[in-house]
């Protein structure tokens, strides 16, 4: 991991991570509050929140203990110090710990002096942010403590992942089902030129049988005559006339005068 914060929080993969989860400025929900409550709870300390980490600011995902707080400054030392470990990040006593003295939250009105958290990590190793807890009185932690921490975050990221399936899911069948409607009203105005098209050129001279069978042939009666930009023509049945025309974007009905290069020779 990069020891310079700007650098890692700002690499295209991992701001490409946070935007594929839709959590940094998403509403909050409540998802996480019961998270933050519990690590609360373990510790037994007023302040724990889940935080997403912006290359400018921290986001909270959830805040236990800060009403009205939606997010801070991205300065070193809690949470963005937090997304550069491999493991729990803890600060006992903030007022001498060198890596957070000069820290907005140790310095100013909330007066911060533990501070504890745990990277949450994506299946693909990106660190979006931190499950973690606060305190404004110097404190020690057990490991017992901090693996629950650890496993706090892993539930985030676990369910961070099962959301976005799921949308990922929802938005495919949206994709989908917007295919298929949009297949079915061409092949609607298809059938429908096809009907129009089969009654102008049905007294017409043409092929007793369809010619767009393949090697297997089909005995459908010759209905439509088709032709491409290239000048090819053929005739077809209506179902070989509307998988063409569906299938191959160059193809349309032609007229019985359209006979491509060969008319244009003898012009």
């Amino acid at each position: 991991m990069q020891s310079d914060p700007s650098t890692y929080l700002g690499t295209p993969a991992r701001l490409a991570a946070i935007a594929r989860y839709e959590i940094l400025d998403a509403p909050r929900d409540g998802t996480f509050d019961r998270v933050a409550r519990v690590a609360a709870g373990v510790f037994e300390v007023p302040i724990a929140t889940v935080t997403v980490v912006d290359p400018g600011r921290v986001r909270f995902a959830a805040a236990h203990g800060l009403d009205g707080v939606t997010e801070i400054g991205a300065e070193p030392g809690l949470c963005v110090s937090a997304v550069l470990t491999d493991g729990p990040y803890v600060v006992a006593d903030a007022a001498v710990d060198p890596r957070t003295l000069d820290h907005p939250l140790v310095r100013g009105a909330l007066g911060l002096r533990f501070y504890a958290a745990a990277p949450i990590v994506t299946p693909d190793g990106h660190r979006l942010g931190t499950v973690n807890v606060i305190d404004r009185v110097p404190r020690t932690v057990t490991d017992a403590q901090t693996g629950i921490l650890t496993e706090l975050a892993g539930m985030v990221a676990d369910h961070l992942e099962l959301r976005s399936a799921a949308t990922r899911a929802v938005r495919d069948e949206r994709r989908l089902r917007q295919v298929a409607d949009q297949r079915a009203e061409r092949s609607d105005e298809l059938a429908e030129r096809l009907r129009a098209a089969a009654e102008v050129i049905r007294q017409q001279a043409h092929p007793a049988s369809c010619e767009l069978g393949g090697r297997q042939g089909c005995p459908k009666p010759a209905e439509l005559k088709l032709a491409d930009s290239w000048g090819d023509c053929a005739w077809a049945c209506p179902d070989h006339a509307e998988e063409a025309i569906l299938s191959v974007s160059s193809v349309f009905i032609a007229d019985e005068a359209l006979g491509g290069l060969t008319a244009f020779r003898r012009r």
